[in-house]
């Protein structure tokens, strides 16, 4: 494992999953057609309520109105959600930000509380860095495929600001509550922001530090959540902050656009929040088809990390031919190669209903028998 500090912005803009649109145009199958297990996204789609919410915004021709210019109702739904602060004043947030995903927020902190030396441990989401580096943060990555807590430790002593994904993307390792109290104590005492993302973390119940951080007993605390993953929301772009500190949240409030969610998406997000029985069927489909895959992919004889949430990340050498012959076929795997850290031969595939993942193991096993 290495701990290197860095200033240099990479060479081009990372690649994510998730591009369907890009691989229709080159394979020329309908995006409709496509199969993607290159964004983990729940495969039941998003509540029925929240289609329906979204839908009646358009339909009312609520969308003749400018939104609230930061979200407000949603933020205070959250808020209200979590026993958080809200402010007497409507204009600015208490403990909560909502914005246009949690993507928009990983850039907005950065910018905002303006860290000299960001740390992240690699491998993770990519643009943790990308956002500290734009920032013009210096950047402290340390590498390693299982979470290494006392480097990561000792670099935030000398930093502003940390980067964690639980559970990571793309290992799907899950860091329990004492090694995640151990790391907010640190960044407490060394006075460095410890910013949290929590993408997949409903896919993991009672797991999340979000209501730890409204309790306001570690000011340096700050929990991001997407609505795009569990939720679905993905196009409409969904995610919100909750922070430790209401001083911290005016702070970065400062920075923030106004109207970066729209109406549809904030009625949406609202009415997916309070589906509880769309999140139970989700769980219980995931416990499943976690099995599933996992005793398929033993049976191929491949090897994956235990997934945490509705990814699993395997390893599979020289993974271009694999991945080109998925792509031609339209069905997309997310190329790990890109991720820092995490070295050559992985892939991750979402977890997604049985039909399609028995295609996809079925497309995974004719391609290991003809490479044997």
């Amino acid at each position: 494992m290495n701990n290197r500090m860095d200033k240099k912005l990479p060479g081009g803009v990372y690649v994510h999953g998730g591009n369907v649109y890009g691989a229709s145009r080159l394979t020329g199958i309908p995006i409709h057609k496509i199969i993607d297990f290159s964004a983990s996204i729940n495969p039941l789609g998003a509540s029925p309520r929240a289609l329906k919410a979204a839908s009646d915004a358009v339909n009312k021709q609520k969308i003749l109105n400018y939104p609230p210019p930061h979200a407000d109702m949603l933020a205070f739904r959250i808020a209200g959600m979590l026993g958080a602060g809200i402010s007497e004043n409507r204009d600015l947030p208490g403990q909560v930000i909502a914005g246009n995903g949690s993507t928009e927020l990983i850039y907005l902190l950065p910018r905002a509380l303006k860290p000299k030396t960001v740390v992240i441990h690699n491998p993770t989401f990519n643009e943790y860095g990308r956002a500290a580096l734009l920032s013009g943060a210096r950047l402290r990555r340390i590498n390693g495929i299982s979470f290494d807590f006392d480097k990561f430790a000792s670099a935030m002593r000398k930093a502003d600001m940390a980067y964690i994904c639980n559970p990571n993307n793309p290992t799907g390792e899950l860091l329990n509550r004492e090694v995640l109290a151990g790391l907010a104590g640190e960044a407490k005492k060394a006075r460095c922001h410890l910013v949290v993302d929590e993408a997949f973390i409903d896919f993991c119940p009672g797991r999340s530090l979000a209501e730890e951080a409204v309790k306001g007993m570690n000011p340096w605390l700050i929990v991001l959540r997407s609505m795009t993953k569990f939720h679905a929301l993905t196009g409409f772009r969904m995610g919100y902050a909750v922070f430790g500190s209401a001083r911290t949240a005016k702070r970065v409030f400062k920075y923030k656009e106004p109207w970066s969610v729209n109406i549809p998406a904030m009625e949406a997000a609202m009415a997916a929040l309070d589906d509880s029985d769309h999140g139970e069927k989700t769980l219980r489909l995931m416990e499943r088809e976690k099995s599933y895959i996992g005793r398929q992919l033993e049976e191929a004889g491949l090897r994956y990390l235990p997934p945490a949430a509705n990814f699993f990340l395997i390893r599979i050498k020289r993974p271009e031919g694999l991945i080109r012959r998925m792509f031609q076929k339209g069905i997309l795997v997310r190329d790990c190669s890109n991720f820092e850290g995490l070295g050559e031969g992985f892939i991750r595939i979402a977890i997604k209903k049985r039909r399609e993942n028995g295609i996809l193991l079925s497309a995974i096993r004719d391609f290991l028998s003809s490479h044997t």
